[in-house]
């Protein structure tokens, strides 16, 4: 079956002239402006994006927004002939000297592995985004792929607090935790960048600056790791992958401080997207499914449950007491099948694609249920 899939690539703008980087930084803070309610001297085509992520998201005041670039106006060149950079990205700002719109053409690092998609595919409105002190733009290139349509089992991914992923097969329930290590190397950096800034307050935003890039490395590695051994267990059982869609994870959803800190940082876009890629590349389908009261809902009965703790569902009407993260996750999964009528189809529940037959075996679930996490937390095993 053949289907048109985004994927997004992120490119770094290195080796930045002064004037291009204030150039960057005065777009970037004049979107902030207009997605907030203000107003602000914007490329026109910037400031007509900008209206419509005020209007499509409403975003809160303390939040920072990527700056959207319409493709029309947007460009990636690239050219071995030139000596500072082989790729060239043009991104077109306000140019408050001249008073009017400019275009700017700027150096970037695009991986290694995704320079063939980017020459191929088909580049879509991308977005700019500040990480750091440094520049990357976010590509969204367009492709063909060929995926299945037959498969005899489903892997559903819930993307929580906790745990980056967690991923529950349908057919016998097993389960496996990832993400202990990528809150370790991210806990690791932030007390390094408070020492460092007490230790040396005038030189340490320039240390933070220079290990941010060291950080990004380890996590994005391990993200490519666990998107790797999630596509290689679905081709393993012939399994479509279905994944709770990520705009609930931010939207609408505050659980506290220190929930909403641990979710807010957590990579899951970058992970999808790498999930979604790999899973392309395999010929696995991957299909987003509204998670909208998965995590309160009893995959057994059906019945509202009760969250004790994060960590943990309990349900009053068949008993169920489980672990909270996998209990969504099956619930994602068996909402992409339409297994629930009521109350899950009633939140928006989706199916797989007519032209899509997933199979899975119903038979009774099992007393036993096999689980496994990718590292052993800290904090113990997770409840089952």
């Amino acid at each position: 079956m053949q289907q048109t899939v985004s994927t997004t690539v992120r490119v770094k703008l290195p080796s930045l002239t002064n004037r291009k980087a204030d150039l960057l930084a005065r777009e970037y803070e004049a979107f902030q402006t207009e997605v907030h309610g203000g107003d602000a001297d914007l490329y026109s085509a910037t400031k007509q994006q900008a209206s419509k992520v005020r209007r499509q998201k409403d975003p809160n005041p303390d939040t920072e927004q990527p700056v959207v670039l319409r493709n029309d106006v947007f460009d990636v060149s690239y050219d071995e002939d030139t000596v500072l950079s082989s790729w060239w990205v043009k991104v077109p700002v306000y140019d408050p000297e001249r008073g009017r719109g400019n275009s700017i053409w700027c150096p970037a690092h695009v991986p290694h592995k995704d320079e063939q998609l980017v020459q191929e595919g088909d580049v879509r409105d991308s977005e700019l985004v500040r990480r750091d002190g440094d520049w990357y733009i976010h590509l969204v290139v367009k492709r063909s792929v060929t995926v299945q349509d037959e498969y005899d089992d489903v892997l559903a991914i819930d993307m929580g607090a906790r745990w980056v992923a967690t991923c529950a097969f349908l057919s016998d329930r097993k389960t496996t935790f990832y993400g202990e290590e990528v809150r370790r190397i991210r806990e690791h950096y932030k007390q390094l960048r408070k020492s460092i800034g007490k230790a040396k307050p005038r030189q340490g935003q320039q240390v933070v600056e220079r290990i941010g890039d060291a950080e990004a490395r380890k996590v994005d590695d391990r993200l490519h790791k666990i998107a790797r051994q999630i596509v290689g267990d679905a081709e393993e059982r012939n399994a479509v992958i279905v994944v709770g869609d990520l705009g609930a994870i931010r939207k609408d959803n505050d659980k506290g401080r220190y929930v909403n800190d641990k979710t807010h940082k957590m990579p899951f876009a970058r992970l999808l997207n790498y999930i979604e890629y790999k899973a392309h590349d395999a010929g696995i389908d991957l299909q987003l499914v509204d998670e909208y009261d998965t995590s309160q809902t009893c995959n057994r009965c059906a019945c509202e449950g009760v969250r004790a703790t994060q960590g943990r569902f309990e349900c009053p009407g068949c008993g169920l007491d489980d672990n909270a993260d996998k209990n969504g996750a099956l619930n994602i999964g068996k909402r992409a099948l339409g297994k629930f009528s009521r109350p899950l189809s009633e939140a928006g529940a989706v199916l797989a694609q007519s032209e899509t037959q997933v199979i899975v075996h119903r038979d009774e679930e099992p007393a036993n249920l096999s689980v496994s996490v990718d590292s052993t937390p800290s904090g113990g095993t997770p409840r089952l």
